[in-house]
């Protein structure tokens, strides 16, 4: 798309059209006034899915009940009423509940649906366009407006930008050049279609890391057929919790007006609520309506310590997986097809049939050499956006469009979205969405906080 020869009085450029960007959409076109101008660039088509929801695997799950992912936070049944308009339909169940959890790529069609109603009914005075491309640079123009360069060379002008480019990939699992990284054995973006090409039936897999990812990967693998062993290997050995249906929601214990400001004081208060009765998953989620204030009562330096000492146990409590996975993998546990190991990669490297990796078993000297097909790097995304070689932030960087937050968890940005510029005040046109407000949201990559994120962010743009 060339760059227009008149410029726009009110054109908003949304940058990645995942679940982030695709909701932003979804709201500005609900809302948006005549002569309101809204591009939306995605890399990948199509619209709507992104990495999460673009798996064609129907044994990758939802993590949460269907009752909880509607896009819209005040229509909560939204989702379930749609799939209830569905059951039947070839690759639909058939018959929903609320309490179900369903593949996510039906949540990807869900997406893609609720996208394709908002431009079906956006009043026509109000254009909306898709690009496929990849933004690799945005520079301010003497005009008082910005310009995204394409990296085919295409053009599009603005007045306001939203950073809605999701996770990105992991660090590598051993922090120094290896020549083993840039072999066929070895998978560094899990997402791809391509992961598990080249992996026999009877050959032996190491994944490096034992979260979400780690079970996508698994129960995938095992859906193909796979009778080999897949090492999951991790620094402290610890695995997703499964959710249990049927527990009942505790009781608010905390107050919005006296929250705790310390880890110390809100691990004391979670370990007394679960000790007088709470079931841990209900007291676990009884948090989540104050998570966004009590991460930004924290310090930096409470933030900090909670990253240390508290971040791993607290995300496999939080952040659980469907009881159908966790069913399947516990039985591949018990059969011996997956084993789960603490510790930490010693060497990488590549071999005439495969791969051999060595980790240090944690707490020990003890050396483990495994031999295996691929190791494939689950190890979670990196949230450090100055340190990604990425031609797009190398050059937000370059020109001081962007910086990181103290902890490097994310964008230097507002709760509202507003990024900062590096070591100035805030930028007034750039805004962020989803896995750069991590720093200063904490909980900021789940649906349930997506959704609110895009209704006010698009308020706040079409203000």
């Amino acid at each position: 798309m060339a760059s227009p020869t008149t410029h726009s009085p009110r054109h908003i450029a949304i940058v990645g059209g995942g679940l982030s960007g695709t909701l932003v959409a979804v709201h500005l076109l609900r809302q948006a006034k005549a002569g309101t101008q809204i591009t939306l660039i995605e890399r990948t088509p199509p619209v709507g899915r992104g990495v999460a929801y673009g798996t064609e695997c129907g044994d990758h799950l939802l993590n949460v009940p269907a009752s909880r992912m509607s896009a819209f936070s005040d229509e909560p049944l939204h989702f379930v009423q749609w799939l209830e308009g569905r059951v039947g339909r070839l690759g639909y169940p058939d018959a929903v509940t609320a309490n179900d959890f369903l593949p996510r790529h039906i949540y990807g069609d869900y997406i893609a649906s609720v996208f394709a109603e908002a431009r079906t009914k956006a009043p026509d005075t109000v254009r909306f366009t898709t690009v496929a491309g990849e933004l690799v640079d945005i520079e301010e123009r003497p005009e008082g407006h910005v310009r995204l360069l394409l990296v085919d060379g295409r053009q599009i002008d603005a007045d306001r930008v939203v950073l809605a480019l999701g996770v990105l990939p992991g660090e590598y699992p051993i922090k120094r050049a290896l020549p083993f990284y840039h072999g066929r054995r070895y998978v560094h973006v899990p997402w791809n279609p391509e992961v598990l090409d080249g992996i026999g039936k009877d050959q032996d897999v190491l994944i490096v890391g034992a979260g979400l990812t780690a079970n996508d990967i698994i129960v995938q693998l095992n859906q193909l057929g796979h009778r080999g062993t897949v090492h999951a290997l991790s620094r402290r050995g610890l695995r997703p919790r499964p959710h249990q249906l049927g527990t009942a929601p505790h009781p608010a214990f905390l107050k919005a007006d006296a929250l705790p400001t310390t880890v110390r004081a809100l691990l004391h208060l979670l370990r007394t609520e679960i000790r007088n009765g709470g079931d841990w998953r209900a007291v676990v989620d009884s948090v989540r309506p104050f998570s966004h204030a009590l991460w930004q009562g924290f310090s930096w330096e409470e933030r900090g310590r909670f990253m240390r000492h508290v971040r791993p146990f607290w995300e496999v409590h939080r952040h659980r997986i469907a009881p159908q996975v966790a069913a399947t993998i516990d039985r591949l546990a018990d059969a011996g097809r997956v084993k789960f190991a603490a510790g930490r990669l010693q060497t990488l490297r590549e071999t005439p049939t495969g791969a051999e990796a060595v980790f240090r078993k944690r707490g020990t000297d003890d050396l483990v050499t495994l031999t295996v097909a691929k190791v494939i790097n689950c190890t979670g995304p990196r949230t450090d956006y100055s340190k990604y070689q990425h031609p797009l932030y190398i050059n937000l960087l370059a020109r001081g469009l962007i910086d990181h937050d103290p902890l490097a968890l994310g964008l230097h940005a507002t709760p509202a979205g507003e990024v900062y510029r590096y070591r100035a005040g805030l930028s007034n046109w750039l805004y962020a969405i989803g896995a750069p407000l991590k720093g200063v949201l904490w909980e900021s990559t789940a649906a349930p906080e997506i959704r609110v994120q895009a209704r006010q962010l698009a308020e706040r743009l079409l203000a």
